[in-house]
């Protein structure tokens, strides 16, 4: 069975790269595949519990992180070095890296789809 790592890197809200990133984890966890997460850049918002979308936006990313332990995903990384970490980080089901290991980490997956 092929392990699959979607790594989020877009913006929640300014496309749709981040919701069909979640939406791919979810169908895969669906047919019980092993997913696993990570986050970087702008999708680091995604962990922000006061997120605000307009309609146009769609849903709030963020309340999709709670239902995540029900597809057993469990393993949600983000880079120790996040300068957005200390700030936005309210959702404490992340697990932070150092350099050294978010390197490591992209050879350690079969599949790896980024959003």
């Amino acid at each position: 069975m092929k392990h699959t790592l979607i790594h989020l890197n877009a913006s929640p809200y300014t496309s749709l790269a981040c919701k069909e990133g979640l939406d791919l984890a979810l169908v895969l966890a669906t047919f019980e595949q092993p997913v696993d997460l990570c986050l970087s850049g702008a999708a680091v918002a995604i962990l922000s519990d006061n997120q605000q979308p307009t309609p146009e936006h769609g849903k709030n990313l963020h309340k999709l992180l709670a239902g995540l332990e029900f597809y057993d995903i469990e393993n949600v990384y983000i880079e120790k070095a996040n300068a957005q970490l200390e700030s936005n980080t309210t959702w404490q089901g992340v697990q932070p890296l150092d350099e050294v290991e978010w390197q490591t980490m992209f050879s350690q997956y079969q599949q790896v789809f980024r959003f």
